[in-house]
């Protein structure tokens, strides 16, 4: 189905009501964990979200599950880390 997705225009520049919508959200989230309590938080998470040690399960279900717990780490410390323009380039990418 080809319809609009204002996150992957063809070749236009993204909506820049989402680019601002973004750019606020990684505000918060820089406003949340850059507290030393949003650290210990993120630290915490770290440990809890399988980022240093495998999630393979011989259970189809757990691994599922430890590889959702997984993703969002990475989502919260890609929204930290990463520029906006990057940002924006890892949701249009297909």
């Amino acid at each position: 189905m080809n319809g609009y997705n204002p996150l992957k225009p063809s070749k236009e520049k993204i909506d820049p009501e989402i680019e601002k919508q973004i750019s606020e959200n990684q505000a918060r989230y820089q406003r949340v964990f850059d507290t030393i309590e949003g650290k210990l938080v993120l630290e915490d998470l770290r440990k809890r979200c399988f980022v240093d040690r495998t999630t393979y399960n011989d259970s189809h279900g757990q691994m599922s599950f430890a590889e959702g717990r997984r993703s969002i780490y990475i989502h919260i410390t890609n929204t930290l880390n990463k520029n906006l323009q990057e940002i924006v380039e890892g949701l249009t990418k297909e």
